[in-house]
């Protein structure tokens, strides 16, 4: 099963939620993701930073789809965009630790 698709099964449940809110559900990013933080830590930064705008599926809404991510953007640039925004996002430097962060950012990278 490639990545997209597991994307999709684990995060097709979810609902949207404010920009940066925080809430309950999950989701579950991708098994091969080899990242520091598990897999749980990454999808609750997902949620409460990304999903409102992004969508439960990375589909996209108010911000711009993320399912392909890493196809258009290296680590070092999705890093620079979750911390200083732009484009209507929002930046996200003083909201998250450096180590959550780069975890968030080297999942999203591998999303080809």
């Amino acid at each position: 099963m490639n990545i997209s698709k597991l994307i999709v099964v684990g995060i097709v449940a979810l609902s949207l939620s404010a920009c940066g809110n925080k809430h309950n559900d999950t989701i579950a990013p991708s098994p091969s993701a080899a990242v520091k933080a598990d897999s749980a830590n990454i999808a609750t930064l997902y949620q409460n930073y990304c999903m409102s705008c992004h969508g439960t599926q990375l589909q996209g809404g108010q911000g711009p789809n993320l399912q392909k991510v890493g196809e258009r953007l290296d680590e070092a640039a999705i890093i620079k965009q979750i911390q200083k925004g732009g484009g209507g996002m929002p930046p996200f430097q003083v909201a998250m630790k450096d180590e959550e962060l780069k975890a968030l950012a080297s999942w999203l990278a591998q999303l080809k």
